[in-house]
């Protein structure tokens, strides 16, 4: 198989039955979803120590399936999210900040960061995929179109929020919705012989700025919504329309 479907947790993945991508590409799958599906995936990613501890406990107590391939930090590929062509000050790279509790400055550095989505979707590249669904990566929550007090939404969006080994809060970190668009540019302009389609509701696609301003550029990523999905499993490729950023 050349197809590759990367499954994120955001909730809107909930209105499309992914276990009908069983068969139709191999499946990457992030952090938890073993719990609700314990022999979907045939890869499941997890970059949180806890977590990867999580799922290798459940796979010795036949709660994963003995064929899916469990990948943490410890054997996941490696890939520098720094370019050749890149410029020194990239400024899509860094994210500054303050934090409020103790006043002092923070600056993260996206392209050392590490997070299970993104990472699956470079090792379905690494493992020679030439399609590359991303499925349900919500970026920037549930109602991300709207804003609360002139800014974009920040609310906690995940299928399995407040629950085991998942943090407890109502907002997500301010700069993640940053960190994920810079790491999935980069690895779409290292993967340029790759085809990416990021499957998403209509709303969360049109009305993602971010993903308009960053993307734009990169001719092999492309975007379509859950019913394009539903098309390509079917292999009615012919009343797909696949969008351009």
């Amino acid at each position: 198989m050349d197809t590759a479907f990367i499954i994120g947790n955001g909730e809107s993945r909930a209105i499309f039955p992914i276990e009908e991508l069983k068969n139709k590409g191999i499946i990457y799958g992030c952090n938890a979803i073993y719990r609700d599906y314990p022999t979907l995936c045939d890869k499941i990613v997890s970059v949180n120590p806890e977590m990867s501890i999580e799922l290798d406990q459940a796979q010795k107590n036949n709660k994963i399936s003995t064929t899916t391939k469990i990948y943490s930090t410890e054997n996941l590929p490696f890939f520098n999210y720094i370019l050749p062509n890149d410029k020194v000050n990239n400024a899509d790279r860094f994210w500054y900040g303050s934090d409020p509790k103790s006043g002092t400055n923070k600056t993260h550095d996206f392209a050392k960061n590490r997070g299970s989505g993104c990472s699956a979707v470079q090792l379905a590249c690494h493992d020679g995929n030439t399609k590359i669904f991303i499925i349900g990566f919500d970026i920037l929550g549930a109602r991300q179109w709207e804003l609360a007090e002139g800014k974009l939404s920040r609310r906690q969006n995940n299928m399995y929020k407040n629950s085991n080994n998942y943090p407890t809060r109502q907002s997500m970190k301010a700069y993640l919705k940053y960190e994920w668009i810079y790491q999935l540019k980069q690895i779409a302009k290292y993967y340029y012989d790759k085809k990416f389609y990021f499957i998403n509701r209509s709303e969360y696609l049109e009305e993602n700025i971010l993903l308009h301003q960053a993307m734009t550029s990169i001719p092999n990523f492309k975007y379509g919504i859950y019913a394009d999905l539903r098309r390509f499993i079917a292999d009615n490729t012919t009343r797909i329309k696949w969008r351009k950023y």
